[in-house]
């Protein structure tokens, strides 16, 4: 009997949910051969095996002075999935040969592979409990073809447009048994940690488990190749969004993934919630909802503006609709929008056929086309056309199709919109995450039960450790200790004030603006804010200077930098920018600006929240907490034993694509990298430094020349010493990124300290967000919202430090934890001082006063990534290149 556990995201009770969401017990962890057994041990048996076994956390190298005992909650989370021993299990290769090709036959993509196994003809020969990848392989309990043989069948797909066959070959060939005892052997071995990339057996092991239980749900509902979310359109789990004029709406699915966890095989189950296009709507609508204005004024708004059309309608760029125009057998035909014509229906012409002779044909345009061939007067004939690869179509005949995903990024309340639906307590997540492992019927499958799987719908039971907050020092070596993640600024100041000897406030109002009896009380109140925080400012208020949003921003920055320095005699050492209404071209043209140009630290905010008379004093000592990084002053810094032992620099990384609109023109923007990096002796000072790349590279192509700079700005600020040790937190990488970012980074990170005679040792530490894992406290400890406390850890593996850590408080919906993987350990971290650190580092954010989910050297370099996106110019190839940030500004936070 093999006995697999699974887990679905639901959530460690203190429970792992949500997606991945299989927690294991860290008592069980030196024990994963109990869980995943071969021979006639029941799981019953192996459990209870398991239960006398203890685990002794590992010592830490660098400060083995510190211990502490930690509680262990109850954890839930995850489902168990028992499956029968397979005598055989057959797995088969499939392939369309283009040299076997029939002529006149299209070229068959991956894509069209898997419609065509889909087909009458090849699922009668293949068999119910037959089983696909999605790409080339497929599994079966009985033998279809004898091993090492192949057979061939000539599939007919649907005509061409031109009326002529459409025929492949399809070649299925058996290439043996699926070897199930490597992947046991593999647990039981505990190479369980790492993504098994590389390893072709224990990947096809993988494939097959995900391919059996994706089989059904693919069929139900709405999901996309290979994707592990599965929707349906229900009034319970569909909202329209109103601020999209109810041309998108959010819907609510069920996500399930078989992946390695906590020493097991497990099943994660969650939500997953995604934006659609509300099927049904005519495109004229969504144009009208996209471009903000109202059917009768649409065509004249393209007239008077094309670009706006382009730009706001191209979000429905690689959308499918369907034609409304056709017969009955084609009007539900989906077609994909690749853009938008550069003619309109009457400038669009083409030769039609007259009559039965082909080669008798007439000029027409599409506009008299429609009318005569379909009776249809279209009614906006000066819009741009819907282009295809079958033609182009007036968008008054075009629909949006059922099931499709919005690709494009939510802007503004639409995103408050979707997240508002999206999120959930945790007690209330639980239950929709039930819910949707009821709708996924595993017992119910007969593909399921073939293949010897059977699930336990019980969640998982986990334990986890708790840590104890961190211990703050604020100025006056003041101490402050968070409570469940939050602590106040009241009668504390900063550690390291830092000084404004001259300062200014540019207002760019974008209708009605404030009188200046309203602006100076507000730079009045800065004076009292930024005081009681401990900086020193001037004890006049910064004075004002109105722009015009529509005029030269430059010349206003010129002016406002004149008048600081007509008050102060010098040039101001932060500008203060108040936008009425968020606007993304005024910000980036004013950041680009001051921070390449000038080299003076700016702080930008928004009339609605600086000046709404509610709060103020809160929201300018948040201001306060920014401005004073950004001008090289340090806000607290959280007690870690890690620091005292020897010259330390905590490194971050992460890398910024374009937007996947910009990601589809002729000539994409690139990516832009980013590394931040400390050099003091509390690690709280950042530097940054920024490149550009290829677009969608996934390691930092010059992280050795950017890592150098880095080094020499560290060596210049301790006596020409190079950092001890370095602990590099590294951002957006996947686990089957795991072994090119040791090979692209680590290993050059490595060659530079040599080549710099640094005997510096490396740790380098993956953070890795994005994922399904969610846990959910007993009563005992649960907060409200049925969330895990501030400082609840995970682990994930009992060889290397791996494990989720749930560093922040209750915000809103059910807290996800960030998963923390070393990849790197030249410091030799035990798994207390790399979760000690981990989380105390969430509570030394600069800009807030709770602790963060996320560490912040990972936030740091995501905010440096971004900021530099704003640097990009034009380059004389033609391409971009990175404007460098100013000298002034490189040893400040000037990305907060």
């Amino acid at each position: 009997m093999i006995e697999v556990e699974t887990e679905t995201a639901e959530g460690i009770r203190i429970v792992a949910g949500g997606t991945t969401s299989a927690v294991t017990d860290p008592d069980h962890l030196g024990v994963t051969e109990a869980h995943v057994e071969i021979g006639s041990e029941s799981l019953a048996e192996a459990e209870a095996e398991a239960e006398v076994v203890t685990k002794e956390m590992p010592r830490d190298q660098i400060c083995p002075s510190y211990q502490t005992t930690f509680p262990y909650p109850k954890a839930l989370d995850r489902y168990l999935i028992q499956t029968s021993k397979f005598e055989e299990l057959f797995e088969f290769r499939f392939r369309v040969p283009e040299d076997s090709q029939i002529k006149g036959s299209d070229k068959v993509s991956t894509q069209q592979l898997a419609r065509v196994l889909m087909t009458k003809a090849v699922t009668g020969f293949l068999g119910d409990n037959f089983v696909f990848d999605g790409v080339s392989l497929g599994w079966s309990p009985t033998p279809i073809v004898p091993v090492g043989e192949a057979q061939s069948n000539i599939v007919e797909l649907e005509k061409r447009r031109d009326g002529k066959p459409n025929s492949v070959e399809v070649s299925v060939r058996s290439t043996g048994t699926l070897p199930i005892a490597t992947l046991v052997g593999y647990i039981q071995g505990g190479k369980i940690d790492l993504n098994p990339a590389g390893n072709e057996s224990i990947e096809n092991i993988l494939k097959w488990i995900q391919a059996v239980f994706r089989k059904d749900p693919a069929t139900r509902f709405i999901t996309r190749p290979n994707s592990s979310a599965y929707f349906d359109r229900s009034p319970e789990t569909t909202m329209m969004l109103r601020s999209t004029k109810n041309v998108l709406e959010a819907r609510r699915g069920v996500y399930q993934s078989m992946q390695i966890r906590f020493g097991r095989i497990t099943l994660n189950v969650d939500t997953a919630t995604t934006p659609f296009w509300v099927p049904g709507v005519c495109l004229i609508d969504t144009a009208c909802a996209l471009m903000g204005t109202q059917t009768g004024r649409l065509e004249g708004g393209f007239l008077a503006n094309p670009e706006k059309f382009f730009v706001a309608c191209g979000r429905l760029r690689g959308s499918f609709f369907n034609i409304r125009h056709l017969t009955s057998a084609k009007k539900d035909k989906k077609i994909r929008l690749t853009g938008f014509s550069q003619r309109n229906a009457i400038e669009s012409t083409f030769e039609e056929r007259v009559g039965d002779d082909e080669s008798t044909t007439k000029l027409t345009s599409v506009s008299d086309y429609f009318e005569r061939k379909y009776g249809i007067k279209l009614q906006f004939p000066r819009l741009p056309l819907a282009s295809t690869r079958f033609g182009d179509f007036p968008l008054e005949v075009c629909f949006s199709a059922d099931g499709e995903r919005y690709k494009e990024v939510l802007q503004g309340q639409e995103t408050a919109d979707f997240i508002k639906f999206a999120t959930a307590p945790a007690y209330e997540r639980k239950n929709q995450i039930q819910h949707g492992l009821r709708l996924l019927s595993h017992h119910a499958v007969p593909t399921i039960a073939a293949h010897g799987f059977k699930v336990n719908n019980t969640m998982m039971s986990v334990k986890a450790r708790i840590l104890p907050a961190p211990r703050l020092t604020y100025g006056g070596n003041r101490p402050m200790t968070p409570r469940d993640g939050r602590w106040n600024l009241r009668g504390l100041k900063f550690l390291r004030p830092s000084t404004i000897k001259s300062w200014v406030i540019v207002y760019v109002p974008a209708r009605q603006p404030l009188d200046n009896n309203q602006l100076e009380r507000f730079g009045s109140e800065m004076v009292r804010s930024f005081t009681d925080c401990g900086m020193t400012v001037p004890r006049e208020g910064p004075p004002i200077i109105v722009g015009n949003p529509y005029g030269n921003l430059t010349q206003v920055v010129q002016d406002s930098i004149a008048r600081a320095h007509n008050n102060f005699g010098t040039r101001p050492d932060v500008i203060f920018i108040i936008l009425q209404g968020a606007s993304v071209p005024i910000y980036k043209t004013l950041k680009a600006g001051l921070d390449v140009h000038e080299g003076i630290a700016s702080q930008v905010m928004l009339q609605e929240k600086a000046l709404s008379g509610r709060g103020s004093a809160q929201y300018l000592a948040n201001i306060a907490m920014k401005v004073n990084v950004k001008l090289g002053g340090t806000n607290c810094i959280a007690e870690e034993p890690l620091f005292k032992s020897g010259r330390c620099m905590l490194l971050g990384g992460d890398i910024s694509h374009a937007a996947p609109g910009a990601l589809r023109s002729v000539n994409p923007p690139p990516s832009t990298a980013a590394l931040v990096g400390t050099w003091d002796r509390e690690c709280t000072a950042y530097t940054a430094v920024a490149s550009v790349q290829e677009s969608l590279l996934g390691f930092i192509a010059n992280v050795k020349p950017m890592m150098a700079e880095l080094l020499k700005r560290y060596a210049e600020k301790n006596n020409g010493s190079y950092p001890q040790h370095i602990v590099y937190y590294r951002d957006g990488v996947s686990e089957s990124e795991f072994q090119e970012i040791k090979t692209e980074e680590g290993r050059k990170l490595h060659e530079l300290c040599q080549e710099l005679g640094a005997q510096t040792k490396i740790t380098i530490i993956v953070a890795i967000k994005r994922h399904h894992t969610r846990f959910f406290a007993d009563r005992d400890i649960a907060s409200k919202l049925g969330n895990v406390p501030c400082g609840t850890v995970v682990e994930n593996s009992s060889t290397i430090n791996d494990a989720f850590i749930i560093a922040h408080p209750d915000l809103q919906g059910t807290k996800r934890p960030t998963r923390y993987v070393t990849i790197v350990d030249e410091n030799n971290l035990g798994a207390d001082a790399f979760q000690r650190l981990t989380f105390n580092l969430c509570s030394s954010y600069a800009r807030a006063t709770t602790s963060v989910a996320v560490c912040p050297p990972v936030y740091y370099a995501d905010q440096a990534c971004e900021r530099a996106r704003l640097h990009l110019m034009d380059a004389d190839d033609g391409k971009m290149k990175l404007g460098p940030v100013h000298a002034n500004l490189r040893w400040n936070m000037y990305w907060q």
